[in-house]
């Protein structure tokens, strides 16, 4: 046994003694209530006696087998509440059948113990049990509603009564000296006015104000993993108004699992007042492709790799490769999966994905049967003085990958790319795109096997915007952006992943995905939002400084070239590229891609950048529809982001966003 359950063990110790006293006492109780004698009568005692043999034996069994020395009875619930009324009338029933049978092998037994004692009996020891049980519970409850709430640490509003709000309660609860929940703040009707494990629904959002005043609310809980961002910043607002500290329960496309405590409350971040509705996918086909499978990912220990190994792990494949060159960022992403995911095999290896000896190592020895390739280099400004590296990198890399996934019969790959690709100015773009066409090109020869998904900026990324104006608020400031004007759609990580997986499983739909990046939204607006989270005013506080563009950098970016025909799927938050290309373009684009291969050698970056561009914008298609033609369909399906960070409605292009890292 370990230490844990024998600490909790003999911390039960003395409910297994007074249990003991009241299986004689009810013992003793249900005798008198059915022969109405002395206590003391002889016959009596001897019946008690020869009950409790047997009873007592049978109780003890049925308790251990339902672990009732093992649960925690201070924080005990309804789950707890059935368990130990599940094994009293498990333990009565059972000791009716070994009464009944000993009283068929002897006859004289019934003299001494009438078939009605065990019913009596259990039914007294439910009750005397459950009310032992409950009794820690309910003096803690009661301690908790006695002390003087002025002295408490935190005087704390909920907003939101539901499934959430009540796992936030209890785990707040357990913390008495800390916290003190004085009310519920819910818009269900039905629930204003009701009492929930004895705390208040005091009212409705519309009253947060009022209320929080009223009460000297000194910290707020945002328990609604569902809620848009639009009620956040709304929340938020009021908040910082208030000058109240605020506090949000992680999302739903954070939450591994349905258990909530203290420490996973966290402070708001411009991830919850950007986010958007919960996207209602059926993952079954993603889960039957991933699970039992050995899937790779090539630039594991970015931000989108590790994201896509934690949700991957959670569908059960028989094996994850983690392939990257960062080490640090590698060390980090296998500590959390053996934290998370212990029962996950996975192997980190580090490697460059333009090595052709090392992949082809890789995939000798294990034939992965789904890649996730998202290794590629992204910073715009730097690769503008880069450009061999960022071919290599993400051109080469791909070619390298395709060549292995038909070599081995890989069932999947899917290229992780980025809007930069559609009309690209920057090596970045131009590398992604030409990264594109190699895909597309191996489609239209295993249309199963290759898939793109293009999609924009993320939220959090390393490298992106967000970190860096968190560093310029801590440094004192100023922010500095690019242009007032400039516009930026985004997306948090977890769900442009899930969307990613989705997407890999859309076999029937094409082989170039984009995924819908929602409304574009003001980076001045972002900068000043994020100024407010940290308690600062923009301008007073923190000012905010405009740079003029960067090389490489466009003002707003686009999701869809003009030849290309796209239709919505999933609800609208994926669209589907029909394939609207010449094949001679695509296969011209491999030859060049080989041909290039001579002038890298030599170093010939004014060269590979000329031919990169030509490849890049060589391709041509059907004219089609545009980007703006689908806004009555973005906006139903993304209703909830369709103002920039601030709440106000943005007036950018409506077919341009940017991605400083996929």
């Amino acid at each position: 046994m370990s230490t844990s359950k024998s600490s909790i063990i003999i911390r039960n110790r003395h409910f297994f003694f007074i249990d003991i006293l009241i299986f004689v006492l009810a013992a003793e109780f249900s005798f008198l209530l059915r022969l109405e004698l002395s206590p003391f009568d002889p016959v009596l005692l001897l019946g008690v006696l020869s009950f409790v043999t047997i009873s007592i034996p049978t109780r003890f069994v049925i308790f251990f087998f339902y672990k009732l020395y093992r649960q925690h009875w201070r924080t005990a619930g309804v789950n707890e509440l059935i368990t130990v009324t599940a094994a009293c009338f498990s333990s009565g029933l059972i000791t009716v059948a070994a009464i009944v049978a000993l009283t068929l092998a002897w006859p004289n037994l019934r003299l001494l113990i009438p078939l009605s004692i065990p019913f009596i009996d259990a039914l007294l020891v439910t009750l005397m049990i459950t009310m032992l049980r409950f009794s820690l519970r309910t003096y803690h409850h009661y301690q908790r509603q006695t002390q003087d709430t002025t002295q408490s640490t935190e005087r704390t509003l909920i907003i939101g009564a539901g499934h959430t709000g009540i796992q936030i309660l209890d785990a707040l609860q357990q913390r008495s000296s800390d916290f003190a929940v004085l009310g519920f703040l819910d818009d269900t009707p039905s629930k204003v006015g009701a009492y929930i494990r004895d705390v208040p629904v005091l009212g409705t959002l519309a009253e947060l104000r009022a209320i929080a005043t009223q009460k000297k609310i000194s910290l707020i809980v945002i328990a609604i993993p569902s809620a848009p961002g639009t009620l956040i910043r709304r929340i938020a607002s009021e908040c910082q108004g208030l000058g109240i500290r605020y506090k949000i329960v992680p999302g739903l496309y954070e939450l591994v699992s349905g258990q909530m405590n203290v420490s996973r409350l966290r402070p708001v971040s411009i991830d919850d007042l950007l986010r958007r509705d919960q996207v209602a996918l059926d993952m079954r086909d993603v889960a039957q492709q991933i699970g039992g499978r050995c899937v790779l990912i090539t630039g594991a220990g970015g931000s989108i790799g590790s994201e896509l190994a934690r949700q991957i792990a959670q569908l059960k494949p028989s094996r994850l490769l983690l392939v990257g060159h960062g080490e640090n960022s590698l060390f980090a992403l296998e500590s959390r999966l053996r934290s998370e995911f212990p029962d996950v095999v996975h192997h980190v290896m580090l490697g460059d994905v333009r090595d052709m000896r090392r992949m082809t190592f890789i995939f000798e020895q294990w034939q992965p049967a789904v890649v996730f390739h998202a290794a590629a280099h992204k910073h715009v400004p730097m690769l503008e003085t880069n450009v061999i590296e960022a071919f290599t990198n993400n051109v080469v890399s791909t070619r390298n990958l395709i060549a292995l996934c038909n070599r081995f019969g890989a069932e999947r790959m899917v290229l992780i790319s980025t809007d930069k690709a559609v009309n690209p100015t920057s090596v970045m773009g131009t590398t992604k795109r030409v990264a594109e066409l190699m895909m597309l090109n191996a489609a239209s020869n295993a249309p199963q096997r290759f898939a793109v998904v293009r999609f924009g900026n993320v939220l959090g990324s390393r490298g992106s915007v967000i970190p860096t104006f968190q560093r310029q608020i801590e440094a004192g400031g100023p922010i500095t952006i690019t242009s007032p004007d400039i516009t930026r759609y985004f997306m948090n990580i977890p769900e442009a992943v899930l969307l990613v997986l989705k997407a890999s499983v859309l076999t029937e739909c094409g082989s170039l995905f984009v995924l819908n990046m929602g409304t574009p939204i003001r980076i001045v607006d972002l900068a000043s939002d994020l100024i407010r989270l940290n308690g600062l005013e923009p301008e007073r506080d923190i000012e905010i400084n405009v740079i003029g563009l960067r090389p490489g950098e466009k003002l707003y970016e686009e999701l869809f070239w003009a030849h290309e025909r796209y239709y919505p799927v999933e609800g609208g938050r994926i669209f589907a590229v029909e394939a609207s290309m010449d094949l001679a373009p695509l296969t011209q684009t491999a030859q060049r891609v080989d041909q290039l291969m001579s002038a890298v050698q030599s170093y010939d970056e004014a060269y590979v950048w000329a031919q990169l561009q030509e490849i890049a914008r060589g391709t041509t298609g059907r004219p089609a529809s545009t980007y703006s033609e689908l806004q009555p369909v973005l906006a139903e399906a993304d209703h909830t982001n369709g103002h920039s960070a601030n709440g106000h409605s943005t007036n950018g292009h409506t077919n341009g966003h940017v991605k400083e890292e996929v």
